[in-house]
């Protein structure tokens, strides 16, 4: 009874997550077509296109999904690449459902050590995975900063050098942290004896930069054939991300230069990190409309839906699915 209660809890928790989702949607698909209307959108759809944006979703879901797979791989564990699949489907959603996309690596330790791992194992990989997307954002980071900035100018310069600059340097502190968790524990128990005298326990901070700095661990000691290979798949799933942008701008027969869409669109990706609600729902759509307005300011209503419908909307929906069907399964055996 207990279980069969618990998950009622977490399908409770998540179907509020959903209603907020789809009624947000609703109140986005509105303004989004106030300035335009269903059948002009579909008319200038080019289908070819259309169908390459929608290969390259499945592309970034087979390549997220080898990731995931050879993370386990890499830390000793045994799972098969379709139930990864699986996992990487629902975790999009967990994620997508979420404020700042929290949802996603407790959505990957639930299954995973649901259905192959124990608890610290199956966090020990969650964490692996998320340091490959790190390593990803640091090097894309660096890309921006150091690209001549011709391509953009004034305000929208300072702010995308600005977003780079601190994706790069949170990305410098969090591989401290990780590579150094004594020194780490000493600064933020330092920091918040002063900041919050006898009123915030760090342990649970500790805990994480135990867990992180075990999944680094792993990545540079185990088999380094695998390290460097899950580093490759994770720049080629993250590339083949940013060419959503592209192919949705070629979708609605919009001109481009494609050097400016692809260095736009790796600035845009950092604004991830303050998406406050349930996948950045709103946040994001109104960032990448402000992002790409400059480039198609006519036809910026339709091209932030199809965008957002291939990159967030419709992986939420289908993750959604893969997310019910896990938590419906029975639990197997962990694998000795």
């Amino acid at each position: 009874m207990s279980n069969k209660g618990g998950v009622e809890n977490v399908e409770k928790r998540v179907s509020q997550a959903v209603l907020l989702v789809l009624i947000t949607f609703v109140v986005i698909f509105f303004f989004l077509f106030r300035e335009t209307n269903l059948r002009d959108f579909i008319h200038r759809i080019n289908v070819f296109y259309l169908i390459l944006l929608f290969a390259f979703l499945l592309l970034i879901w087979f390549f997220d999904a080898l990731k995931f797979y050879i993370v386990v791989k890499l830390s000793g564990g045994k799972i098969s690449f379709s139930k990864s699949f699986e996992i990487v489907l629902a975790s999009i959603f967990g994620s997508n459902v979420t404020p700042f996309y929290s949802g996603g690596i407790p959505t990957q330790v639930y299954f995973l050590s649901k259905f192959a791992e124990s608890v610290g194992k199956a966090t020990a990989i969650s964490v692996l995975y998320m340091i490959l997307t790190l390593v990803v954002y640091l090097v894309f980071s660096v890309i921006l900063l150091v690209t001549p900035h011709g391509f953009i100018t004034g305000l929208r310069k300072d702010f995308f050098m600005s977003l780079a600059s601190v994706v790069f340097v949170f990305s410098f502190f969090a591989f401290f942290f990780m590579r150094f968790p004594k020194k780490a524990k000493g600064i933020i128990e330092f920091i918040s004896k002063k900041m919050f005298p006898g009123k915030f326990d760090p342990s649970g901070l500790e805990r994480s930069i135990d867990d992180f700095s075990k999944g680094l661990s792993l990545f540079f000691t185990e088999n380094k054939v695998l390290s460097f290979l899950s580093v490759i798949v994770a720049f080629i799933a993250q590339t083949l991300f940013l060419f959503l942008t592209p192919l949705s701008f070629k979708a609605l027969n919009i001109p481009f230069s494609l050097k400016e869409i692809l260095l736009s669109q790796i600035a845009m990706q950092f604004t991830t990190s303050v998406g406050a609600t349930p996948g950045g729902i709103g946040i994001m759509d109104a960032a990448f409309a402000a992002f790409f307005k400059p480039f198609a300011p006519r036809s910026i209503a339709q091209l932030t839906l199809l965008y957002r419908l291939v990159s967030f909307y419709i992986p939420t929906l289908i993750g959604g699915i893969y997310f019910y069907k896990l938590l419906r399964e029975k639990k197997e055996t962990i694998p000795k």
